[in-house]
């Protein structure tokens, strides 16, 4: 049985995506993190996308404690496929914590992800100033049997592989009225188009693209209205959850990729070792922690404010161990591996993903006081 650092994260890929890890191992990170890398359709052939779709929806029904041990193992080896993951799951999320908002149209997409290994890119929010996952813009024009939907996701992973587009659209109604909906669109539907975007080096394995419609046709069935523009729902504080714990669980097995380094360097000091290996089991542990209690049952999206500090301490471990790992390993390593310095940047990632610690300070300092924690 294999023991030590990452080995229990390592089982537990093996136990629910059998032959990914084998896979990955045997290709250097440079090619898995480079477009067109096959990260992502291994990951689809082992049975990924179902992972987090209910047993009795023919899913694998993992809890998001193993979620995160899986996604930090998935992080170690590529992490593009770690992060792009996540916004698969993300999406998988979001549907299944509906608590009676939707049309029923979720477990049909559930259903149908696990069948047919389908891909779902998220589309919740835009990199554009006063742009959230509740205030969209991406807009949707009410029409006979369902919405015309418009507008870009930029940068949005999967988009090259993604079967399906999650997005919340603001729809106006006749009276201008704006509200909140959910839409689920197939990758073919004529008007929607894939657009090259993301230039950086780091992490370009993600996919992360341009997505851009232009009058989509959703059918009403795949469209679940969420409540007024600008309203956190009990669902998308859910599902805000799970995203901060797999996503700071990605950027964590990106530092437990060069602390893994630093064990097997005869260079790195004992003292150094430590200090890495607080931080970076210290975040596992508070991810876990938040964690036990979503699989423990009960209102998930109680737990928002709890998810976002045990998302930022996991940032904060992550800036400091994968700068302790740099200096450990030194800078032979540092100059002559392309993977010190590649994990090292994308390490230095996970604070571009929503929510900005900047704007959330006074809502952590709010909830600590009492107060209920929305989405801006």
């Amino acid at each position: 049985m294999t023991t030590g650092f990452l080995a229990a994260d390592r089982r537990l890929v093996a136990e629910y995506l059998p032959g990914l890890d084998e896979q990955l191992v045997e290709r250097p990170l440079e090619e898995l993190e480079r477009p067109g890398s096959p990260a992502v359709e291994w990951f689809r052939k082992a049975g990924g996308p179902s992972l987090f779709v209910p047993e009795d929806l023919g899913g694998r029904g993992v809890g998001l404690r193993d979620g995160v041990r899986i996604q930090r193992a998935l992080a170690t080896r590529s992490p593009s496929l770690a992060v792009a993951t996540t916004m698969h799951h993300f999406s998988v999320a979001s549907m299944m914590d509906f608590e009676g908002e939707g049309t029923g149209m979720e477990w049909l997409v559930a259903e149908a992800v696990s069948r047919n290994s389908l891909l779902i890119a998220s589309g919740a929010a835009e990199s554009a100033p006063d742009s959230t996952i509740v205030r969209p813009q991406m807009t949707g024009r009410a029409v006979d049997k369902g919405i015309l939907v418009s507008g870009s996701k930029k940068p949005c992973s999967l988009s090259r592989s993604m079967d399906l587009l999650f997005a919340t659209v603001r729809v106006t109604a006749d009276d201008g009225t704006e509200t909140l909906a959910l839409a689920v669109i197939p990758k073919g539907s004529p008007g929607l188009e894939v657009h090259p975007f993301w230039s950086s080096p780091v992490l370009a394995g993600a996919e992360s693209d341009e997505v851009r419609l232009t009058d989509v046709f959703v059918p009403r069935r795949v469209v679940g209205e969420l409540g007024p523009l600008g309203a956190t729902t009990q669902s998308l504080r859910g599902a805000m959850v799970w995203f901060e714990v797999l996503i700071a669980a990605c950027y964590v097995g990106v530092a437990s990729a060069l602390l893994e380094r630093a064990l097997s360097s005869r260079r790195a000091a004992d003292r150094q070792l430590a200090a890495m290996a607080i931080d970076v089991e210290g975040a596992v542990l508070a991810l876990e922690r938040v964690a036990d209690q979503v699989d423990a049952g009960g209102q998930v999206s109680a737990l928002f404010g709890t998810s976002l500090l045990a998302r930022f301490a996991a940032q904060q471990a992550v800036v400091r161990a994968s700068s302790l790992a740099v200096e450990a390993l030194g800078g032979g390593a540092f100059i002559g591996s392309p993977d010190v310095s590649y994990l090292h940047s994308a390490a230095a990632c996970l604070p571009f993903h929503p929510p900005a610690l900047a704007a959330s300070e006074d809502t952590l300092v709010g909830f600590l006081r009492g107060a209920p924690v929305d989405l801006r």
